[in-house]
C-alpha cells in the first residue's frame, strides 16, 4: 500500500515537469517569434524614409544644377540625389560654388551630417546619414527644402543614402511624365 501514495507522487510530479516542459516550449517558441517579427519589421523599415519636414510645394521642373558641397565628405550623396531626380524626369548637372553653368532652372543646395552607432544585434560601431539637408532654388529664391533626420531609435537610420534621399527628392520634385 505504501508504494500507491509514491507511485502517485512520482505519477504527479511527471506530470508537473511535462507541463512545465511544455509551457517552457511554448514560451521559448513564442519568443523566437517574436524575435523574427522584429527583426522583419526592421529590415522592412531600413528599405524605407521619410522626411522630418518640407517646406513648399513639390516644384515642376525639367532640369536641376547641383551645387557640390566641397565641406561634404565625398561619397555617394550627389550620385544618389541625380538618381533621385532622374527617376522623376529631371535632368542634372554637377557644378562648383560660383560657377553656376548658364539655363540652370533651379538649383538644388545640400548638406550632410554623418553619426557612428551600433546596429540592432552588432557590436561593430557602422558610419550612417543621420541629417541630410536639401535645398531647391530658383533665381535665388527657395522654392522647397527638406530634412532627414534620424533619431536614437529611428528603424531607418541604418538605411542606404538612396532611400533617405529618394523619399526627400520625392517631396520637393514633382514627377514628369517620360
Amino acid at each position: 500500500m505504501r508504494a500507491r501514495p509514491h507511485f502517485m507522487r512520482c505519477l504527479a510530479i511527471a506530470a508537473c515537469a511535462s507541463a512545465i516542459q511544455g509551457c517552457t516550449w511554448t514560451l521559448l517558441t513564442a519568443a523566437d517569434t517574436a524575435g523574427s517579427l522584429v527583426q522583419a519589421g526592421m529590415s522592412v523599415a531600413s528599405k524605407y524614409s521619410s522626411p522630418d519636414y518640407v517646406t513648399g510645394a513639390p516644384a515642376s521642373l525639367r532640369s536641376v544644377c547641383i551645387e557640390l558641397n566641397q565641406t561634404m565628405p565625398a561619397g555617394d550623396i550627389v550620385p544618389v540625389l541625380q538618381l533621385a531626380l532622374q527617376r522623376r524626369g529631371v535632368d542634372s548637372m554637377v557644378y562648383n560654388p560660383g560657377t553656376s553653368p548658364p539655363g540652370c532652372e533651379a538649383m538644388l543646395v545640400y548638406a550632410t551630417t554623418t553619426s557612428w552607432a551600433n546596429p540592432s544585434f552588432s557590436d561593430d560601431p557602422k558610419a550612417y546619414l543621420s541629417a541630410i539637408d536639401l535645398t531647391l532654388l530658383r533665381q535665388g529664391r527657395v522654392l522647397v527644402t527638406a530634412r532627414y533626420q534620424s533619431h536614437a531609435y529611428t528603424l531607418d537610420r541604418f538605411s542606404g543614402a538612396q532611400q533617405k534621399v529618394d523619399a526627400l527628392v520625392g517631396k520637393m520634385v514633382a514627377a514628369r511624365g517620360p
